[in-house]
């Protein structure tokens, strides 16, 4: 995968307010580490999935439903 297929989704957190500090890939799924901009809070937020294996939408409905519980 280029890496600039993962920009698209990195700019997705990025339009939600975080910033996207690492990714940890494992052999099915990812776990995100996000800093939310406003007052530097960290989430962590496990993909069901790959990003790869996701599409755009689903992506952010995932991190948006994740994020929700936590807050």
């Amino acid at each position: 995968m280029a890496r600039s297929y993962y920009t698209k989704y990195k700019s997705i957190v990025e339009r939600m307010g975080f910033r996207q500090l690492d990714v940890y890939r494992y052999g099915n799924r990812e776990v995100l580490r996000l800093q939310r901009l406003s007052d530097g809070r960290v989430f962590v937020v496990e993909l069901p999935r790959r990003r790869d294996e996701m599409s755009l939408e689903e992506f952010e409905k995932h991190i948006r439903n994740s994020l929700s519980k936590r807050k």
